[in-house]
């Protein structure tokens, strides 16, 4: 996930699609679904899957995501 100002550009690599937009309204173009992202600051975010339904926060490290899925109730981690 690269975020820079409000461009957010991300690759879900379970889907094999990218995940693109401003940070208010981005598009999942493999699920055809918009997903909501804000920021709470210091690289932490908050957001919802329109697809899914499912609200997620996101913390960003130097070069690792951590994403809390509240839908599933897990962490996933990704580096890059």
């Amino acid at each position: 996930m690269k975020i820079n100002g409000q461009t957010v550009a991300a690759f879900d690599h379970s889907t094999g699609s990218s995940i693109r937009g401003n940070l208010a309204r981005l598009f999942h173009y493999g699920e055809g679904s918009a997903v909501m992202l804000r920021a709470n600051g210091n690289g932490s975010y908050r957001g919802h899957d329109y697809g899914s339904g499912a609200s997620f926060k996101v913390k960003v490290h130097r070069k690792r995501v951590d994403i809390f899925d509240y839908g599933e109730s897990a962490y996933f981690a990704y580096s890059g």
